[in-house]
Parts: structure tokens; C-alpha cells; sequence
């Protein structure tokens, strides 16, 4: 059996010292291993990646399971499983059973899991079946110059089924539609009125009215700096018909609405009040966002600001079903500010406040283009059917981190984002502007939610 001439020639140029164990060529790698009378934890392996047009190896052992959300957290950017026809066309001449866990001789980025750098020896496949080579840590660091380190990128099978085990419980707890707060009285007001063609905006107003707090709130943000009014406004009726209209104030009261349904801590970073000025920040951003677009391309204010105030509804969840898990993320987000919200998540619970956020969406019945905001607002490279929300709050989440407001794991928004949404980065500073110069307004709808 021969290596492959590029496998070949780069162990002999790393001036490294390999031996190999020949066995029996298994119809794949677990059974090699197996005949070759070594165990899976011996054995590394390569998992191949890809994002767009860029291509990662990572590098883990055999008997773990990567973890791709961690991967695509480290970069900023989504990554996805290679096929394995895909993953073997990458590494040229090497069979699909046999890929060998090195990145470098055929042009490839790779990332090691740090539980491979611990391991005083290495077995590894080199492209043939039925061939493993042996090295020390030394010389299998040798061939691993120049790959990324030091980061956890994969999980034992049996921290992997505590995981599963701990996001299903999670997950059948927040599926039992009795234990879910329930979408309040209000809010279903509400959507009776949306759904009737004939409402018109007394209707609506009366319906508002029944709740002060909200009919403050809107009466406020019509005041705002946003719309540049003259004239008085002193009903909710008149915010309705001078200012707002009725589509819009239908989304903005419902999202306030909503909002009502629970009743979380007040303090630290995702404590109620935190949680409402970031999202009253992203609500307004975002629909002035949507309003800056493009008016053949605009998608619609009002649920451009019902996504922003949305979109992080999963931590209000998390808080009101698992609340020694939510006090758990919040001291650890007080104490690690740095560090990515999604990553201290999966740490901590196994489950992300996308993921519950979109549960809830779900079991709320909520449109399609909510429920896109709330599980992929993190995600810059999303495309498709109402995409455009998630894009937007994005968006707003970035300049609001800039400010020191909110959760954001770049400050930078990528240029192709900003060509696919038909928005300058001239654009998108006259909307951050726009909304800096009404942090008085903001904050009084802030605390009126927190309240």
C-alpha cells in the first residue's frame, strides 16, 4: 500500500519520526482501528469544514464529536459539515475511509482540539486503508505548525449525551405548553384587531388604553425626536392617527405586550433592566433601519421593530422556567463580560437563547419572520425566505455594542452583509444617530417595561 505522494512527502520534510502500523483495511476508520487492536481515544481524525468558499480541517480525536457551534462562534462566521465525497476531493488522492488529519500539505487552515495537544502519543490514518501512523506529541506538533490551538472545539460521546440529555430536558420542559407563559390578554387583543380588515383606530386605542403603561409608552415614542412632530399628542388614538399609523402601532403594542408575560430578576447583565434597554435600543434601531432601505426593498417598519424587541425573548424564558440556571448565566456573564454569551450558554446550560427563544416563537404561533430574527440574529451570513429582519437586528446589534449596549460578538459588520441588505455604511450610521439623539425617550420606555 502506498501513501499518497503529498502525504508521503510532507512527513518526510517535517523531519519528523513516524512509525506505522499496518492492519487489515477496515471499511472504515472505527474498524481499522479496531483490527489495529488500538482504541478510539488513541486515534486522531480529521472533520472537514467549509463557510461560503473557505475551507477548515479540524483536528480532534476519534471517539469525540465536534462541536460546530463552538467552530462557528471562534470564527464569527457559520460553518457547515464538508460531505464526505467533498471532504476527500479536498484532500486530493487520499481515500474517503483513511483522510488524514493534516491540513497544511494540501493548502487547508486546520484547528486542534486542545484534548490532542494532552496526548503523549498519536495514531493517525495517512490516506490508505489499513495504514495508522505512530508519533509522539513532539513529532506530530511538527506537522501541526502552523494550525490554531489551545481551544475546545469538541466533546467526549459521554459529555456529548449529558449535553443531549440536559438541552432535551430543557427543551420537553419548554414544549409543555402549561409550564410556557401564556401570550397575554392583551396581546391576543391585539391580534384580533390586526386580523380584522374593518378596525379602525379608536378601536385600537381603546384596546391600548386598558393597560397605562403602554399607552404611555406609545404616546412617547410619537413625541420622539424619531418623527420630529410639532404638534400635540395626548391620546393614544391621536399617536395612532397623526403619527404612527395603525400597522405600526399594532406591532410596537403587541411586542410591548408581550413583554408582560414575564416577571425576571431586575439586576445584572440579563436582568430586566438590562434586557429592555438593549432591546428598546435594537426595536428602534431596527425599524430605523428598515426605513432607510430602499423603498422597492423595505421590508415593513413595524415588524422590523417587533424582531428587534423580540429577538432576545429566549433569556426572558430561560429566566421564568429555569430560573437556578438563568442566576447561574447571569453571574457568569457579570464576571466574564468578555466572553461570547452563546459560549458561556452552551457551558453552562447546553442550550442557547436562540434556541429558546425560537421554542417559544413557535409555541406562541409567531410569524415566520420573528421567529427567523430570534434564532439567527447572531448569524450575518443568513440568506432567504424573511431573512432581512435577522440581518437588520444584526446589524443594530452591532453598532449598539459600540455604545456599550447589548450582545454582540463583532463590532464590525461585514461589507457583503451590508450590499445584500441595499444599505451604506453611511446609512446605517444616520439611523444609529437618529436613535442616540432620543436616549431620554428610550430610556423611559426601558424602564417602563422593567418596571
Amino acid at each position: 500500500m502506498n501513501i499518497p505522494s503529498t502525504v508521503r512527502t510532507y512527513l518526510a520534510d517535517s523531519g519528523g519520526r513516524f512509525k506505522g502500523r499496518q492492519t487489515d483495511a477496515g471499511r472504515h476508520l472505527e474498524e481499522t482501528v479496531s483490527l489495529a487492536g488500538l482504541s478510539l481515544e488513541q486515534v486522531v481524525r480529521p472533520v472537514m469544514l467549509r463557510s461560503g468558499k473557505n475551507y477548515l480541517m479540524a483536528v480532534i480525536r476519534a471517539d469525540q464529536q465536534l462541536d460546530l457551534e463552538r467552530i462557528s462562534q471562534l470564527f464569527k462566521r457559520e460553518f457547515s459539515l464538508c460531505t464526505p465525497v467533498e471532504g476527500a476531493e479536498l484532500l486530493n488522492g487520499c481515500q474517503l475511509e483513511a483522510l488524514p488529519p493534516l491540513a497544511a500539505p494540501f493548502g487547508i487552515r486546520a484547528i486542534m482540539d486542545r484534548s490532542v495537544e494532552a496526548m503523549a502519543q498519536v495514531y493517525f490514518p495517512v490516506g490508505v486503508p489499513g495504514l495508522l501512523i505512530n508519533a509522539d506529541a513532539a513529532n506530530f506538533a511538527l506537522l501541526h505548525a502552523e494550525t490554531w490551538k489551545g481551544h475546545r472545539i469538541a466533546r467526549d460521546q459521554t459529555e456529548q449525551a449529558q449535553s443531549a440529555d440536559q438541552r432535551d430536558g430543557m427543551r420537553r420542559k419548554v414544549q409543555q405548553v402549561n409550564d410556557l407563559p401564556a401570550m397575554p390578554g392583551l396581546a391576543t387583543e391585539l391580534i384580533r384587531i390586526k386580523n380584522n380588515p374593518y378596525a379602525h383606530a379608536s378601536e385600537l386605542a381603546a384596546v391600548i388604553e386598558q393597560d397605562p403603561s403602554l399607552s404611555a409608552q406609545l404616546i412617547r415614542y410619537a413625541t420622539s425626536p424619531l418623527y420630529a412632530y410639532q404638534g400635540k399628542i395626548s391620546s393614544v388614538e391621536q399617536a395612532i392617527v397623526r403619527v404612527l399609523g395603525m400597522d405600526f402601532v399594532q406591532d410596537i403594542a403587541f411586542g410591548l405586550a408581550l413583554g408582560k408575560a414575564f416577571n425576571n430578576p431586575k439586576e445584572g447583565p440579563l436582568g430586566l433592566n438590562s434586557f429592555w434597554r438593549h432591546a428598546v435600543y435594537t426595536a428602534t434601531l431596527t425599524q430605523a433601519l428598515c426605513e432607510r432601505m430602499d423603498f422597492q426593498r423595505r421590508p415593513s417598519a413595524g415588524m422590523g421593530y417587533l424582531a428587534g424587541l423580540l429577538h432576545n425573548f429566549g433569556i426572558l424564558l430561560l429566566g421564568h422556567l429555569f430560573p437556578a440556571q438563568f442566576q447561574r448565566l447571569n453571574q457568569a456573564r457579570e464576571q466574564h463580560p468578555d466572553t461570547s454569551l452563546l459560549k458561556l450558554e452552551q457551558e453552562i446550560l447546553a442550550v442557547s437563547h436562540t434556541e429558546m427563544g425560537l421554542w417559544l416563537m413557535d409555541a406562541w404561533d409567531m410569524p415566520r419572520e420573528i421567529a427567523n430574527a430570534v434564532s439567527g440574529h447572531h448569524n450575518p451570513a443568513l440568506q432567504g425566505d424573511y431573512s432581512i429582519y435577522a440581518n437588520l437586528v444584526f446589524v443594530a446589534n452591532v453598532l449598539l455594542k459600540r455604545h456599550g449596549i447589548g450582545e454582540s460578538e463583532v463590532m464590525e459588520i461585514p461589507e457583503e452583509l451590508l450590499q445584500r441588505i441595499g444599505l451604506s455604511v453611511e446609512q446605517v450610521e444616520a439611523a444609529l444617530g437618529s436613535v442616540l439623539r432620543d436616549k431620554d425617550g428610550l430610556a423611559f420606555m426601558a424602564s417602563r417595561m422593567a418596571a
